[in-house]
């Protein structure tokens, strides 16, 4: 179709015509987010001369590119919906009330890696905004902070959680990329998790409180507990998974690296020993159903980058990202990823760009880079318009004003 073009204008020309099957599929078919990547991929193929037959092969094929990462998100899901069921995740928030309501800066900073704590398992954001968001709403709301700011804290537990280790998704689909191991991950994100964590936490919330507050008062905008889960018993699933992922590194001539979905199907079972009379059946199709989304996103992902890669416009993007003065790299980073994330999402940009990023960085450290990438990818996710982790906050949090107003309060910390 384009025989009088260079090679290089026809890649480009193909990319556009993708970008723009995309763009109308979804503004004017309005088929969803997927069901366009995946036209904008048949698209792209047919528009390159291949026949459906071998169109069909590679997005099948592309569709299991990100296949274990979505066994993460759904095994680390059933496992976080079970303590869920169990009131275990509501005891932790008790708990931390009780041991720290004497200090509230502490607290604040608590509640925020609580709101972390299931996406970081979980890979997902908004596992953590629909755990605790309302429960850390409330109790925010009673320390004197006011609402659109109590937002803002909410999305960013999601958006950080997104980020934290040890499953870093963004991450993972980078170092999948560039054929990079995810291992040596945990301790870097940690470094960079924590402090800016606790400066999000304060820097939000600092101002609104003093001296010690009334756990009494807090604790009675919580549900109360079941008489088994509390002391150790809470924390036992946890301590598994954790201890599991620490043996298989720390010990990996002796004890077997048995998979990260695995380690969440234990830690579920033993959460559900534990847990007693829950509705198995029904939380795994909770599960499924709310894991749905993201993870047809991760197939068709990987479907429109085998195309992509088929077509020769990774390619492109890779020898483009590789060549260009290292002042023009930084900048297209900076604002591709987090513009991308909001359509794509962060998962899908880190594919779609971030991969090619990582391959031009490729003279850094590969470890230290990736993360770097996976953190300017996730602050797509408070960005508006789409703004996917920032809205769905304000509405955990009740918060009816615009959201132009969480994310001003926001940019900051962005």
């Amino acid at each position: 179709m384009f025989s009088q073009l260079t090679q290089t204008w026809q890649i480009l020309m193909v990319f556009l015509l993708i970008t723009a099957t995309y763009a109308l599929s979804f503004r004017f078919l309005k088929i969803g987010n997927q069901l366009s990547m995946l036209l904008a991929a048949v698209a792209g193929g047919i528009i390159s001369g291949y026949d459906l037959v071998d169109i069909g092969r590679h997005i099948v094929e592309g569709s299991f590119t990100f296949i274990n990462i979505i066994l993460i998100i759904y095994t680390a899901t059933v496992f976080i919906y079970v303590q869920k069921a169990s009131r275990g995740l509501d005891a932790l928030v008790r708990d931390v009330i009780i041991h720290f309501h004497r200090r509230p800066k502490l607290l604040v900073v608590l509640l925020m890696f609580l709101i972390m704590l299931p996406p970081a398992f979980t890979g997902p954001g908004a596992d953590g905004i629909f755990a605790f968001g309302a429960m850390v709403s409330s109790v925010l709301l009673r320390m004197g902070v006011p609402l659109v700011k109590i937002s803002a804290f909410i999305a960013f537990g999601g958006t950080l959680g997104v980020f934290a280790p040890p499953v870093n998704i963004p991450a993972m689909i980078i170092a999948s990329g560039i054929n990079m191991p995810y291992v040596g991950f945990v301790i870097p994100l940690l470094i960079v998790t924590i402090p800016v964590s606790v400066f999000v936490a304060l820097f939000l919330c600092a101002g609104h409180i003093s001296g010690p507050i009334d756990a009494g008062h807090m604790l009675k905008a919580l549900s109360s507990i079941p008489e088994k889960m509390k002391g150790v018993r809470v924390y036992l699933p946890l301590i598994v998974v954790i201890g599991l992922m620490l043996c298989s590194r720390a010990f990996p001539h002796f004890f077997p690296h048995l998979g990260v979905p695995l380690m969440f199907v234990i830690g579920t079972v033993v959460a559900l020993i534990i847990a007693g009379k829950v509705n198995f059946l029904q939380i795994s199709r909770e599960a499924f159903a709310d894991t749905f989304t993201i993870n047809t996103i991760l197939l068709v992902i990987g479907s429109l980058v085998q195309i992509l890669s088929l077509t020769g416009v990774r390619g492109l993007f890779v020898l483009t990202a590789i060549t260009v003065p290292n002042i023009l790299l930084y900048a297209a980073i900076f604002v591709a990823l987090p513009l991308f994330s909001g359509i794509l999402t962060s998962f899908g940009a880190a594919s779609v760009f971030g991969v090619p990023f990582m391959l031009a960085l490729l003279g850094r450290d590969p470890i230290v880079a990736t993360i770097g990438l996976s953190l300017i990818a996730v602050v797509g996710n408070m960005v508006p318009p789409t703004a996917v982790l920032g809205k769905p906050a304000a509405i955990v949090a009740e918060y009816k004003g615009d959201y132009s107003n969480i994310f001003k309060v926001s940019i900051i910390p962005l």
